[in-house]
């Protein structure tokens, strides 16, 4: 049994994104489970948390709890990024 470790992160959508308002809530209200989705196939045990930022209702706090390495993570999330155009960074 591989040990589980934390990471913590913001989400949130760049200044240049070309998505509309209705897209943004949609990612927004259904991160959990589109990162549970992404997830999964290298992590079926992994678990996504996604709670409000203090900084307003563009921003999302993602608590991940995995046996994926920093790497993977990583990788996942950067074609995450890509592909929505937000923007994720670590939570210090």
């Amino acid at each position: 049994m591989q040990a589980k470790t934390n990471f913590s992160f913001e989400v949130q959508y760049a200044a240049h994104s070309d998505s509309t308002q209705p897209e943004r809530n949609a990612l927004m209200g259904s991160l959990d489970t589109t990162l549970q989705q992404l997830l999964a196939g290298k992590d079926s045990e992994a678990q996504v948390a996604v709670s409000d930022s203090h900084k307003g209702s563009g921003h999302k706090i993602v608590e991940l709890t995995t046996t994926l390495q920093d790497a993977q993570i990583a990788e996942i999330l950067q074609a995450f990024s890509a592909e929505h155009g937000v923007t994720v960074s670590a939570v210090e």
